[in-house]
C-alpha cells in the first residue's frame, strides 16, 4: 500500500452551500470561438493565418494582408465587369473557304429606263379615266404618262414638268394601280427559251415576277419582298435558289428583246435597262448597273459573308438590315413631309394614304430631302449645304456584300428580225468565298474565366470557397436567430412567473 503526502493530494475546491451556478460564455466569445473553428478549416488563403496564429500582432499581419487582397480582387473585378458590360464587337475571318451552295444566289432585278408600254396607253384611259372623261382631261392623262416613263424614287426632280400641271380632275387616280398596269409585262421584255440557271433552261415567266423597288417596278428573280414570290418558298423548299458551281455558264443567263411598238413615237429615252443586284430579303439596292442594247453582259460576284453567332433572319416578309431601314426611314420622313406613303418604291405602311397625283408638288419640293440620305456625324468632316435626310441605320448583324465586276462585250445579233437585245449573264466568280463573323470580344465565358483566375490570384479561392463561406455566414447567422429566440422565450417566462 502507497502513502501520499499531504502535499500530493490536490485541494477541493470550497464550493458554497446549496446550488452551484455557473457562468455562461459571452455571445462575443462563442461567436468568435465558432469563426475560428471555421476559419481554422478555411480554403481561403490567408484566413487560416489570421485566426491560428497566437501573436495578436500576427493575426492583423494576416488580416490586413487579407484586406489588402481582397481590395485588389474587388478592383480587378470592377474591370472585368467593365469590359463584360461594354459589348465590344469584333469581326474576325472565320474561313477563306467557305463554299457558295451555303449561301443564296443574289436577287437579279431587271428595271427597264422607260416605265411604260405605250401599247397599253389607250386600254388605260379607259380603265382608269371616266367615260365622260373630255379632251383636256385625256391630254392631262397622256403628260402624266410622259412624266411617268423615267420616274423612280431617285429621280423625283422629273417631276418638274408634272408639278406645274393641274391632276383636279385625276385626284382620285391611284398612281401604283397605273403604274401596275402600264409595266412590261414577262413575256413583252424576255426573249423565249433564253432564261438558263444552273445550267438549267426555263420558263423567264417562272423565274422573273413583278416586284416594287425604288426604280419602280422590277422583274425580280430569287427575292423573297412580293407576295408571289413568298409563295415559291410555300412549294419549294429550296427556294431561294443556291448554286454550288462558279464561272461563266454556271449561274442565270437570259436575254432581253425590243419592241418599237412598245415605246412612244417621239421619246427620247433609250432601250437600255436597269440592273439591280442585292439579297433575298432587301428592298432593293441604290448601285444599279446599266445595261445597254446590242451588248453582251458580264456580271461576276465575289460575295462576302458576314454573320453573327447569335443572330438569324427573322421570318418577316422585310427582316432588318441597313438598305431596309434606309428605305424605310425615307418613306417616314415622306409621311413627314407630305402626309402620305409611295408604296410603289418604297415599304408599304398599313393605315396611310397613299401619294397621289395631288401630291406630286410635294414629292417634287421636298426632292433635296428624299434623293439624299446623309450619315451619322458626316458634318464633321464635311461642308455639305444639301438638306438630306438623316437616318439612323446601324449595319445589320447579318450580310451579304456583294463585290462586282461588270465586263462589256458588243452583242453579235444572229437574229434576222433586226430587234435589238441585251445578254446578261450573272455567276459567282469562284467557287469558295471568305466568311466573316462578328461576335463579342469579351464573351461570358471570358468572363468567368478572368473571375478564377483573379479570385485565385489574389485570395487563392474557388467555387467551394464561396459554397464554404455561405454555409459559415448561415451557421452564424441560424445560432443568432436561435439565441436570440432563447432570450426572448426566457423573458417572457420571467414575466409569467412575476404574475
Amino acid at each position: 500500500m502507497l502513502l501520499y503526502t499531504k502535499e500530493l493530494v490536490a485541494p477541493r475546491p470550497k464550493f458554497r452551500p446549496g446550488l452551484q451556478r455557473f457562468e455562461r460564455p459571452s455571445l462575443r466569445t462563442k461567436y468568435g470561438t465558432m469563426l475560428r473553428e471555421s476559419f481554422a478549416r478555411s480554403t481561403i488563403h490567408g484566413l487560416q493565418n489570421a485566426v491560428e496564429e497566437t501573436h495578436l500582432w500576427q493575426r492583423y499581419f494576416w488580416l490586413i494582408i487579407v484586406v489588402l487582397a481582397t481590395s485588389g480582387f474587388l478592383g480587378m473585378y470592377s474591370i472585368l465587369e467593365y469590359r463584360h458590360r461594354e459589348q465590344v464587337l469584333v469581326s474576325v475571318v472565320a474561313t477563306t473557304q467557305f463554299p457558295v451552295f451555303s449561301i443564296e444566289f443574289p436577287a437579279v432585278a431587271v428595271c427597264p429606263w422607260n416605265r411604260v408600254n405605250w401599247l397599253r396607253a389607250s386600254t388605260a384611259a379607259e380603265r382608269f379615266l371616266s367615260s365622260k372623261a373630255d379632251r383636256e382631261v385625256r391630254e392631262t392623262f397622256r403628260q402624266l404618262l410622259i412624266g411617268m416613263e423615267q420616274l423612280n424614287f431617285n429621280n423625283l426632280q422629273s417631276l418638274g414638268k408634272l408639278s406645274q400641271l393641274n391632276f383636279s380632275s385625276l385626284m382620285h387616280l391611284s398612281l401604283t394601280k397605273l403604274a401596275n398596269y402600264l409595266a412590261y409585262r414577262c413575256d413583252e421584255l424576255f426573249v423565249p427559251d433564253s432564261c438558263i440557271f444552273d445550267e438549267t433552261t426555263y420558263d423567264c415567266c417562272q423565274l422573273f415576277v413583278a416586284e416594287h423597288t425604288s426604280k419602280g417596278q422590277c422583274l425580280v428573280f430569287n427575292s423573297l419582298i412580293s407576295e408571289e414570290s413568298r409563295k415559291k418558298r410555300v412549294v419549294n423548299e429550296f427556294y431561294p435558289y443556291k448554286i454550288s458551281t462558279a464561272g461563266e455558264g454556271s449561274g442565270l443567263q437570259f436575254m432581253l428583246r425590243l419592241n418599237n411598238s412598245f415605246f412612244r413615237s417621239d421619246t427620247k429615252v433609250p432601250f437600255s435597262m436597269n440592273l439591280m443586284i442585292k439579297e433575298p430579303r432587301q428592298w432593293a439596292q441604290t448601285e444599279v448597273y446599266h445595261l445597254y442594247s446590242n451588248t453582251e453582259n458580264f456580271v461576276s460576284i465575289d460575295p462576302l459573308n458576314e454573320r453573327n453567332p447569335y443572330y438569324s433572319y427573322s421570318e418577316s416578309a422585310l427582316p432588318y438590315n441597313r438598305g431596309n431601314c434606309i428605305f424605310f426611314c425615307l418613306q417616314m420622313s415622306l409621311l413627314d413631309h407630305c402626309k402620305c406613303t409611295m408604296p410603289l418604291f418604297l415599304p408599304p405602311i398599313e393605315g396611310t394614304r397613299e401619294c397621289g397625283v395631288l401630291d406630286i408638288q410635294c414629292l417634287y419640293r421636298q426632292t433635296e430631302v428624299l434623293g439624299y440620305v446623309k450619315s451619322i456625324g458626316q458634318e464633321k468632316y464635311i461642308n455639305d449645304s444639301r438638306r438630306g435626310q438623316l437616318c439612323r441605320c446601324p449595319d445589320s448583324c447579318n450580310k451579304q456584300q456583294y463585290n462586282m465586276l461588270l465586263n462589256v462585250r458588243r452583242l453579235e445579233l444572229t437574229n434576222t428580225s433586226g430587234e435589238e437585245r441585251i445578254r446578261t449573264e450573272v455567276y459567282f466568280g469562284q467557287r469558295v468565298i471568305t466568311k466573316i463573323e462578328t461576335k463579342l470580344q469579351y464573351t461570358f465565358t471570358d468572363w468567368l474565366a478572368g473571375l478564377g483566375g483573379i479570385l485565385g490570384l489574389y485570395v487563392g479561392a474557388s467555387v467551394l470557397s464561396f459554397f464554404e463561406l455561405a454555409y459559415v455566414l448561415g451557421k452564424l447567422l441560424w445560432s443568432l436567430l436561435k439565441d436570440g429566440y432563447a432570450k426572448i422565450t426566457l423573458k417572457l417566462n420571467r414575466v409569467d412567473n412575476q404574475f
